[in-house]
């Protein structure tokens, strides 16, 4: 969430950011709210005085010797101003909760480095790492690959619960196995403590990070006996919210974790898109970075989390880009945003892999997680920051499209043979050393 105070200072920068973020700012609404609430504010402190005053004055009246009626007519006026204080103070509440209602939808503004630009098309790559794979044959898709190997079933994920399920077998399941230890430990390496969360979380916690009440529609939700909680759509919704609504200490920080778990997501929107294959699940796995800092070390702690997210991609000899995203394409939290995106042969095109984003105090302001300053003694918001590292299915994608041969198998990459003490998946799907 935005802090009012420096909206209300530089109004009109932030409303010309929001609009390139695609959030048209009521400006006539806000100012007219935001004022609301502070003449009543105002007011109310009047009233409080008013009363007190009052109410000091009736014990110099007994004091004095004034009638009983004198009295009974000045207690009368405090019972009054305490009702209407009381009255006052309910309308404060009220706007309040009507102010931060709007400002639940509106995104964060982006960082100055941030380019302007309207969708994906406008975003900037910032460098290529690694060596594009060569064939002496037409590369495959992984779902060809797959399905041919007989160890990715697509129809048997269909049957148990509809399009964009997938059962997976034999050689697959223990590269799948093999990909996560894989991703835990290289994030160890990098310094993050691995955490194990819930898998659904209640409506204040989905709101702390962004996902709610915007993004209702991309979540699973169930209920039980009225109780309502929603299937997280990464494992950044849980972890960052572990110290909702405590202060930590500026010594404490940063502090790194990172989380394998389920990720699920409706995909509303994505009618049409990735519909063959795993790239666009309504389930899959991925391992997800979370850093929580003091506001003056957010960019340098941005600097590692992109530095661990290519330290993935290289270890596994993949060839990828990374793409500083526009103010058009920035996700609804971030300030700042960059992606991984890995070579995948097959398609003949770059995709997503991995997303590292810089969310200032923004995620921190809805769920209120503050750190004591240690120079000034004031407790401050502090910055989060979240990146992929990686989903488990895009990087099985990467590895089996990069990675085939022409006979149709499937080398294991050098950095897995710890976890799967294999040469390749042959064309028949078997494990061979």
């Amino acid at each position: 969430m935005l802090d009012v105070k420096k909206m209300l200072a530089n109004l009109q920068d932030y409303k010309t950011r929001l609009k390139n973020k695609k959030f048209d700012l009521d400006e006539k609404y806000f100012l007219q709210l935001t004022s609301e609430i502070d003449k009543t504010k105002k007011l109310c402190e009047k009233l409080q005085a008013e009363r007190n005053a009052g109410s000091a004055n009736i014990g110099k009246l007994m004091r004095s010797g004034a009638s009983q009626e004198e009295v009974q007519t000045l207690k009368d006026k405090m019972t009054e101003l305490s009702d209407e204080v009381k009255k006052q103070e309910n309308i404060v509440k009220a706007k309040e909760e009507e102010l931060k209602n709007y400002m639940m939808y509106m995104p964060n503004i982006y960082d100055d480095t941030t380019p302007l630009g309207k969708d994906d098309n406008d975003n900037v790559v910032v460098s290529y790492y690694g060596e594009k794979p060569k064939f002496d044959f037409t590369p495959k898709e992984h779902y060809e690959l797959g399905e041919k190997m007989g160890i990715l079933d697509f129809e048997r994920g269909a049957k148990l619960s509809g399009a964009r399920f997938t059962v997976m077998s034999g050689a697959a399941t223990l590269l799948e196995m093999a990909i996560k230890n894989f991703l835990l430990e290289t994030a160890m390496e990098n310094g993050f403590t691995p955490v194990s969360v819930p898998y659904m979380v209640n409506r204040n916690i989905a709101e702390g990070t962004g996902q709610l009440p915007k993004f209702e529609e991309d979540m699973f939700k169930t209920i039980n006996e009225g109780k309502e909680l929603f299937l997280i759509p990464t494992a950044e919704v849980p972890v960052t919210n572990l110290f909702n609504g405590e202060i930590l200490k500026e010594e404490d920080l940063p502090i790194n974790y990172c989380s394998l778990t389920p990720c699920y997501r409706v995909e509303v929107g994505s009618a049409g898109r990735d519909v063959k294959g795993i790239f666009r699940q309504h389930q899959f796995e991925k391992v997800e970075m979370v850093k929580f800092c003091a506001s003056d070390k957010s960019w340098e702690e941005f600097e590692k989390l992109t530095a661990s997210a290519r330290r993935v991609l290289d270890k596994l000899g993949l060839h990828y880009r990374e793409v500083t995203l526009c103010t058009g394409d920035l996700g609804f939290g971030a300030c700042h945003c960059h992606d991984m995106e890995v070579w995948l042969p097959g398609q003949n095109k770059y995709r997503e892999i991995s997303s590292c984003s810089n969310y200032w105090d923004f995620q921190a302001r809805r769920a209120n997680i503050r750190y004591t300053n240690a120079k000034t003694k004031k407790n401050e918001f502090v910055h989060t920051l979240n990146g992929s590292a990686m989903p488990v299915g895009r990087t099985m994608i990467a590895i089996m499209e990069n990675y085939q041969q022409k006979d149709g198998s499937i080398l294991i990459p050098e950095a897995l043979k710890k976890w799967l003490p294999y040469n390749k998946i042959d064309a028949q799907g078997k494990l061979v050393k």
